[in-house]
């Protein structure tokens, strides 16, 4: 299934886990190769920036990708949010009108015209002020799962039916792989 899955090369596919982004910084530090995909049905203690937490149960998409960067650490910022404008065009094939509020989340415009949070993208690093050792991206979305948050939304929410998961992964791991093949975060 690895190679059937853009920038793949090592999945680690769990029934459910404490949090996939905490799976797959132990198996970075542990040597994982790039490429390393850790992808759960649902989480316990899903995480997101300034340490917060919640359930993320099934029909959502929670998955860390592991990369071995060979860009500056200080370009982190904007890798990050290259991350939120390329899951925002996979989630927009669909169907969804997204925006990109910096600097983690992913918007959709609801049928009222407000916009909701889709998607949320955690990205952590390790290395020094000169080298990343490795960095693990992390991405929860809300496909076909009721939304753990009431300011939030889901794909099926915005068109009316499942979508599934695996179509998300791809197409998130499509355009996050473009990225690197671009040459602009290597």
């Amino acid at each position: 299934m690895p190679r059937s899955i853009p920038g793949v090369r090592r999945l680690v596919r769990l029934p459910t886990t404490p949090s996939t982004q905490t799976v797959a910084r132990a198996l970075a530090d542990e040597g994982a190769p790039d490429g390393t995909l850790v992808w759960a049905l649902s989480q316990t203690s899903g995480r997101g920036r300034m340490g917060r937490r919640w359930r993320s149960g099934p029909g959502g998409l929670y998955m860390s990708w592991l990369i071995r960067p060979r860009f500056e650490p200080q370009r982190l910022a904007d890798f990050s949010l290259a991350c939120g404008e390329a899951a925002a065009s996979a989630l927009a094939e669909f169907g969804a009108r997204t925006a990109v509020k910096p600097p983690n989340d992913v918007l959709a415009e609801c049928p009222d015209g407000r916009f909701r949070k889709l998607c949320g993208i955690l990205c952590e690093a390790s290395g020094d002020s000169s080298r990343l050792h490795w960095l693990v991206v992390g991405v929860g979305v809300n496909v076909d799962n009721d939304p753990p948050l009431r300011r939030a939304t889901s794909l099926r929410a915005l068109t009316g039916r499942k979508t599934g998961v695996e179509p998300v992964l791809r197409a998130l791991l499509r355009r996050l792989e473009r990225l690197r093949r671009a040459g602009l975060f290597i």
